[in-house]
């Protein structure tokens, strides 16, 4: 699945945050950013059922 290009506000701190768990984890940035939202998601459809991408 290609890739889009998304810009994003976010507070200092949490970007400060990120780099640090990214540079842990041997990560990019932009890879610890990506594996935060599919996690998030994933713990959203583990509380509220898959999300049917066809039915959006």
């Amino acid at each position: 699945m290609p890739k889009e290009q998304y810009t994003i506000r976010i507070d200092e701190h949490l970007l400060e945050k990120t780099k640090i768990i990214a540079s842990k984890q041997v990560r990019s940035i932009n890879n610890q950013f990506e594996f935060f939202v599919t996690r998030g998601i994933e713990l959203y459809e583990k509380e509220n059922g898959e999300i049917n991408l066809s039915e959006e």
